[in-house]
């Protein structure tokens, strides 16, 4: 009798055991994000530029949800990317400017998305720039159990796809969280400087007549608040475009574009690997990037300004074979959205501390309004030195509201439905004071709720 109960116990075991363990794969899928750096949102043939072309990227976009509304918490490497490895805003990490990669800066209060995702079951792996104000060999942190090719050496971006496919093969019959970080559009800072570029390798620009175009908010406008151009005095290596001609910007963007083809071509190579290790239709990819570039307009280069081409970012979420393509206009902020949105997609446990919204929801259900004002923030340093100068921006569906710390002229008020473009300062326009009375009004709320101190140095 004991004999024949074992054996009913043994087949149960054996009947259920791999049952259980296929669902499980089924249900939890893999999560691989994909980020560039310093890639305004513009900078895909998907969204409707006609001077690159992007296949990888628009493939994303072909398989799942745009969203044209996507900001970065703060137009900065270390910022930006310490806001969307802990899911708080840079106020809040304290992270305000570059930091170096050193031990005891991060607080042991925030998890990392790494540690979350490995508390609840998943393989983790990270590949390419870390830029983060943790050590990389303190897996007990971040959380990342695989991680390669973080130190600096050229050509990190084409190795990139090599790690992530070694990656993909060695975990892909379990759930996997993989961030894939690339450099490039960044290498734009150094074409700038007229230096060798760091990943990759351009002919020289062709004569400014076969660039692209100038924008149309291309010039510096009017009623702008000065201070954001005293800073950029602090640094002519970081803006050496400060006289530069319209021929000069042309041929920017025709570099800055070549850039984001060379990434693009990389990003297909991770993408590949999906396939080749047949979980493509098992992974939900979110491609994003850790802040945009100045792109010529307001003739800007660089980040850290405020306006729509340093802030605003591309953000996709994809599932390739499995979506129908479609754009959202929903405002989103990668920074403090990505960790709530993958726990949502993975069921893992979501830190209860977290205040940013779980995108899963919109793409379950479109109709559904998740955010409708969004404030992001900046500090305007000089690589790690913090040069005091900080501002906030409150965007909705219609206006954007820029506020700094210092200067005679502070705001600037802009329709972003009637002038996309940022070129209208509406704050010397007496018929929008009631509209910016109630940003001015809303700011000072937020931060008195969320515990920003901006507010207190107005």
């Amino acid at each position: 009798m004991f004999q024949k109960n074992i054996f009913f116990i043994w087949l149960f075991v054996v009947l259920h055991i791999p049952f259980l363990g296929n669902a499980q794969t089924a249900d939890r899928p893999n999560i691989l994000i994909i980020m560039t750096d310093q890639q305004t949102a513009d900078a895909m043939s998907i969204a409707g530029n006609k001077n690159l072309h992007t296949p990888a990227m628009d493939k994303l976009a072909q398989n799942g949800v745009r969203f044209t509304k996507a900001y970065c918490a703060q137009p900065l490497c270390t910022p930006s990317r310490a806001s969307i490895m802990s899911g708080k805003m840079p106020y809040e990490t304290g992270f305000i400017g570059n930091a170096p990669e050193k031990d005891g800066q991060w607080s042991d209060d925030i998890l990392m998305m790494g540690k979350i995702l490995q508390n609840g079951g998943y393989k983790t792996g990270y590949v390419g720039k870390w830029h983060l104000p943790v050590p990389t060999s303190k897996k007990s942190q971040h959380g990342f159990e695989y991680i390669e090719n973080t130190s600096f050496q050229d050509y990190n971006d084409a190795a990139t796809p090599s790690f992530c496919a070694r990656f993909i093969k060695e975990n892909k019959n379990t759930p996997f969280l993989l961030v894939a970080s690339f450099l490039n559009p960044h290498d734009i800072c150094e074409w700038a400087r007229g230096e060798d570029l760091k990943m990759d390798v351009l002919e020289k620009a062709p004569p400014a007549d076969q660039c692209p175009p100038l924008p149309a908010n291309w010039k510096i406008p009017d009623y702008e608040p000065k201070i954001v151009r005293e800073q950029q005095k602090v640094s002519f290596r970081t803006y050496p475009t400060v006289n530069w001609t319209p021929d000069q910007w042309r041929q920017y963007r025709w570099a800055y574009n070549r850039l984001v083809e060379k990434v693009d071509s990389y990003i297909e190579m991770v993408l590949a690997s999906l396939k080749k290790y047949n979980i493509e239709k098992n992974t939900i990819i979110i491609f994003t990037a850790d802040h945009g570039d100045g792109y010529a307009g307001h003739s800007w280069n660089q980040k850290q300004i405020l306006y729509e081409e340093s802030a605003k970012i591309p953000f996709i979420i994809s599932k390739i074979g499995e979506w129908k393509p479609r754009t959202d206009d929903m405002l989103v902020c990668n920074g403090t959205d990505i960790i709530p949105t993958i726990c949502g997609f993975t069921g893992v446990p979501k830190p209860a501390y977290l205040k940013g919204i779980d995108i899963s929801k919109k793409i379950e259900n479109p109709n559904q309004n998740l955010r409708d004002t969004l404030v992001i923030e900046t500090d305007f340093a000089d690589n790690e030195e913090l040069l005091n100068i900080s501002g906030r921006a409150v965007i909705t569906k219609d206006y954007k509201y820029i506020v700094y710390n210092k200067g005679d002229l502070k705001e600037q008020l802009f329709d972003l439905t009637k002038d996309p473009g940022e070129i209208t300062n509406l704050t010397v326009n007496p018929s929008y004071k009631k509209q910016l009375n109630a940003l001015r009004l809303y700011l000072k709320q937020w931060c008195k709720k969320n515990g920003d101190p901006f507010v207190s140095g107005l």
